[in-house]
């Protein structure tokens, strides 16, 4: 039975969430691995880790891929390859000719009967990108990996029934060869359609959060080595982020209340406990740092400390509950801002870098971020796309060429009702 918890915070940390890599294959058998790889050529997408981020991008789209309708699709970059998680698996495409080079499908039955993404009605395409995992970059032996979440039926054991589950998919980064499927029984029989809410890399430990019918369930934690296996798992668990060995979230409370926590991702248990105020409601927003966005009933915000709850940032700091924090992948800053609010800039350990007061002035603050890579932030104001270093807060480009959803060292992706454009970035 669900146990009720206050809606409030479910609610906002929802929105905030969506505002928000050698191991070969091993024997064929009953294990989740699989010799088989869907790989048709021999290819290297990996790119150079080196390279750096670009300032500019060809206005005109190279490719668009098949991602469905306009919104957030389920897709990550890695190098010169893009990673598109569906209703039935993943699917790994050439940024260079838009073609799929990889299409991995779970052993196990789908849990959604849907059609391929390029097919999707807006109402499908918000279910799947509601209930799969946004491919996940990783490292599994020392070799880059992206991983992800499908919900499926799981085979019956013995004279048992069918069970609702999911199945792990790990394959190589860059050339999309499959690494290893293992497939995770939930405790117990779920009430609901399940879903993969959030997915969080840590040191050698990936930790998902479930759903049942969209509703906050638990989180479960599995290895991400040669061998895998589930670690831990805990039903009135939520995570919100996580950075390092330590996961971030709510737990749900025997009197029907919640506390913040922070938990081991190795073992799942817990570090610190942080009882939420009475009339309080909290959201956090966590970006891969070991810092997290901490917003409550008032107007000001926190930074806090994923590994120890400590606050790290005061209300007095200038951090506002309007304010989205968002860093860049490899990078070293966290960018918080907001048109009516200004920016701030802030380390690892957060120590403030710069800031910007709101408003139209050549030192002032007044766009949105809309993409990052690395200590570079692509940034909406009212003349357009700029690009801004998260280190210094200066302009660096002027015009960014469009307005990307999602960049990396080689393009960028822009979301459309006929699917993702890659444009390709200017050196």
């Amino acid at each position: 039975m669900r146990s009720p918890v206050r809606e409030g915070v479910i609610a906002l940390a929802a929105v905030a969430l969506l505002a928000s890599c050698t191991a070969g294959p091993t024997e064929e058998g009953d294990s989740p691995a699989a010799t088989r790889s869907p790989t048709r050529k021999a290819l290297d997408l990996s790119g150079d880790p080196r390279a750096a981020a670009p300032l500019t991008f060809d206005g005109k789209a190279a490719h668009v891929l098949p991602t469905g309708p306009k919104g957030n699709p389920p897709i990550a970059l890695y190098g010169r390859a893009a990673w598109l998680t569906h209703a039935s698996g993943m699917t790994m495409y050439n940024l260079a000719t838009g073609k799929a080079v990889t299409d991995i499908t779970t052993q196990n039955t789908p849990t959604y009967d849907l059609p391929a993404p390029r097919d999707l009605s807006k109402k499908q395409a918000d279910l799947v990108r509601s209930r799969v995992s946004f491919p996940l970059p990783v490292q599994i032996g020392g070799v880059p990996a992206v991983v992800a979440v499908v919900p499926v039926q799981l085979a019956k054991k013995g004279g048992g029934s069918a069970q609702a589950g999911f199945e792990v998919i790990a394959a190589r980064a860059d050339n999309g060869k499959l690494i290893w499927r293992l497939p995770v029984d939930i405790y117990g029989d779920p009430a609901g359609k399940l879903g993969a809410l959030l997915v969080e890399p840590g040191n050698g430990v990936m930790t998902v959060t479930w759903t049942e019918d969209d509703y906050w369930t638990g989180t479960f934690a599995v290895s991400l080595d040669d061998k895998p296996r589930m670690l831990w798992q805990r039903a009135g668990f939520w995570m919100l982020g996580g950075s390092g060995d330590a996961v971030l979230g709510f737990r749900e409370e025997p009197d029907e209340e919640y506390s913040m926590a922070g938990v081991a991702a190795t073992d799942g248990r817990d570090l610190w406990v942080k009882e939420v105020p009475d009339g309080a409601t909290w959201a956090v927003r966590s970006n891969d740092t070991p810092l997290a966005k901490l917003d409550d009933d008032s107007e000001q915000a926190r930074l806090i400390e994923i590994a120890t709850g400590d606050f790290v940032l005061s209300k007095r700091a200038g951090l506002t509950s309007r304010m989205n924090c968002d860093h860049g992948e490899g990078g070293t800053v966290l960018l918080c801002a907001s048109k009516q609010d200004g920016a701030l800039a802030v380390d690892k350990a957060g120590k403030i870098l710069w800031r910007r007061a709101a408003g139209d002035g050549p030192n002032e603050w007044n766009a949105t971020v809309e993409a990052e890579f690395k200590d570079l932030f692509y940034v909406k104001g009212k003349n357009g796309a700029f690009v801004v270093d998260g280190r210094t807060g200066r302009t660096v480009s002027s015009d960014a060429g469009i307005v990307p959803d999602r960049v990396n060292a080689y393009a960028a992706l822009v979301y459309t009702d006929n699917g993702a454009e890659v444009h390709l970035a200017k050196r």
